[in-house]
């Protein structure tokens, strides 16, 4: 009976804390002048972005666009990297209230647009060859699909060519935390549950028709029927790089000819038909701050009173903000198939 009076309880209460690091500012500095911090970060195209605001009247710590840097959220005795990039622009008003703000790696791909070609190479190989372009460094990036022949136009930016590939593929593209391309299958795995009347403090979800039912997508070349050196022939019949998947309508036909081979052909209707079902329920949670939950990750909610509402969703957007007034709150957007 003493060992269990004696045993430690879970607190109830956990402070948030946060540390930042950019310029030559230390983290006490930063802490001390911030009135709140916001992190966004989303699958691609979209650009991660962080946004440090100081309070009137505090002396900013010195930082200048181009300075690189981080920022750890979480709580007492345990922080979590949630963001690695770069200044892209300082604001300061007459007012003495400065905001600063930092993209990842995601806007240094979003900047770039190249016109170059790409024979016999998988869709990975592609993606780090592009992320090279602009310095970032490939931290996870899987095969996919192969392409016996690619082109990537300046017509878009390169983290745009990026989320085509990885649609193509049936992948997610996103920038982990620490700065560094993730290009693979979406996760499955649930990193953290949220369960309703604990740590859920809103909750909404709305089912939409499927944007798509069959999806039948017809690529080009006889790769697939005369090997990898016949993706330049024209095929008299599309039959062997026509491919279909899901069922039911609207029905969509698309032709891309990028995809040279019945199994290339055949990824793409799959992870076309796969997205359109990931985002028939949509939905927003919002959460007491959690830094280990990531875009194109997966979440699982539990408890709520509607059947509706629960399930594993993946998350497609999020935004952390750390604020002295108003602590640190986690906001999912999410997606998930029926």
């Amino acid at each position: 009976m003493s060992s269990l009076l004696s045993a430690p309880s879970t607190p109830s209460v956990r402070k948030p804390a946060l540390e930042v690091r950019f310029g030559s500012g230390s983290a006490s500095e930063w802490g001390r002048a911030l009135s709140h911090v916001t992190v966004e970060a989303g699958l691609a195209p979209a650009v991660d972005v962080v946004e440090l605001a100081l309070a009137s009247g505090q002396h900013a710590p010195a930082v200048a666009v181009g300075d690189t840097g981080s920022v750890s959220l979480g709580y007492a005795g345990a922080l979590t990297a949630v963001f690695a990039g770069t200044v892209a622009s300082v604001r300061r008003s007459i007012d003495g209230a400065t905001r600063v703000i930092a993209t990842n790696a995601g806007g240094a791909l979003a900047r770039v647009r190249v016109n170059q070609s790409y024979e016999q190479l998988s869709a990975g190989e592609i993606v780090s060859e592009l992320a090279g372009r602009a310095s970032v460094v490939p931290a996870a990036v899987s095969d996919g699909a192969n392409f016996p022949f690619y082109v990537v136009d300046d017509g878009r930016s390169v983290w745009a060519h990026v989320a085509t590939l990885a649609r193509a593929c049936g992948f997610v593209a996103n920038v982990d935390t620490a700065g560094g391309l993730v290009f693979g299958p979406p996760q499955k795995t649930p990193v953290q549950k949220f369960t309703y009347g604990v740590d859920v403090l809103a909750l909404q979800a709305a089912r939409s028709e499927p944007s798509l039912g069959a999806v039948t997508v017809v690529g080009e070349g006889a790769a697939g029927s005369d090997g990898a050196d016949a993706w330049n022939w024209l095929v008299h019949d599309a039959a062997g790089v026509t491919r279909t998947a899901g069922s039911g309508e609207p029905k969509r036909l698309v032709q891309d000819a990028s995809l040279r081979s019945a199994d290339a052909v055949q990824t793409a209707a799959d992870g076309a038909s796969a997205a359109a079902r990931s985002v028939v329920i949509t939905g927003r949670v919002v959460v007491p701050g959690a830094p280990n939950v990531t875009a194109g990750c997966t979440v699982e909610i539990a408890g709520a009173p509607d059947a509706e509402l629960n399930g594993v969703c993946t998350v497609r957007t999020l935004r952390h903000r750390f604020a002295k007034r108003g602590g640190f709150v986690t906001t999912i957007d999410f997606g998930r198939a029926p």
